[in-house]
């Protein structure tokens, strides 16, 4: 019972999504959806990246499941379904740029001690749109919009915001401020690495990503935002 989803979601976000309730959920989404994702999904997509990309989008599935609930209920196996058809559509994805790009070689998968709890790290991120002035609710909505749909790459994130009306400025900030790079780690990545927060987000560079993604020209926001956004946003200035 502890561990049905309905619980845990409710019991998150009652909490508002504190601590110690996510950590459970996380914990749960790991054990439920992460760990049984097919082999063939992990080869495809590389072990790392279908693992990621997967917490992304059950966490971010979570939110959106506890303000409107399917009308069957909310159970793991419809989770884990709507997980699988986005991987599916990531591995779809994959093919076509390999059949773009023969030259493109896959590297291999670097095996980590300690999988990161990204659910976590993504409200924290949002936490801190928050401060540099960007409405909860539309820092939520960017996050969906940027993991919504494969791959889990810089310039995918990228284009997934640009078409959902924001500056090309914008949308790089918050592109690295999720994926980053080998050279340049974003802040979820150094998040779920173990750094502090005050370490990361007291750095320049996440600060000037941070400034430039809650960048206060309301028009920034684009054709996607309804009406009762508008408000809100006017409400937090």
């Amino acid at each position: 019972m502890d561990d049905e989803l309905e619980v845990l979601i409710s019991a998150a976000a009652q909490a508002a999504w504190d601590k110690e309730p996510s950590r459970r959920l996380a914990h749960a989404i790991e054990e439920h959806i992460v760990v049984p994702l097919p082999l063939w999904l992990k080869t495809s997509l590389g072990r790392d990246e279908a693992s990621q990309l997967a917490r992304v989008i059950a966490w971010e599935r979570c939110h959106e499941l506890a303000v409107k609930p399917p009308p069957g209920g909310i159970v793991w196996g419809y989770l884990a379904n709507h997980v699988r058809w986005r991987l599916i559509d990531a591995v779809r994805a994959e093919v076509l740029r390999r059949q773009r790009h023969q030259a493109m070689h896959a590297l291999p998968d670097v095996e980590t001690e300690e999988l990161p709890m990204l659910g976590v790290h993504l409200d924290r991120i949002v936490a801190e749109l928050e401060r540099y002035g960007l409405s909860p609710v539309v820092s939520r909505e960017l996050m969906r919009v940027a993991a919504d749909g494969p791959p889990f790459y810089r310039s995918t994130i990228i284009s997934r915001l640009r078409l959902s009306g924001v500056t090309e400025t914008q949308a790089e900030a918050l592109a690295w401020l999720l994926r980053g790079s080998p050279s340049k780690p974003s802040a979820l990545a150094r998040l779920a690495a173990g750094q502090r927060d005050t370490q990361v987000f007291t750095d320049l560079t996440v600060r000037n990503w941070l400034k430039a993604a809650a960048g206060r020209d309301l028009p920034f926001f684009g054709r996607w935002i309804s009406e009762h956004r508008w408000r809100d946003l006017a409400r937090s200035a």
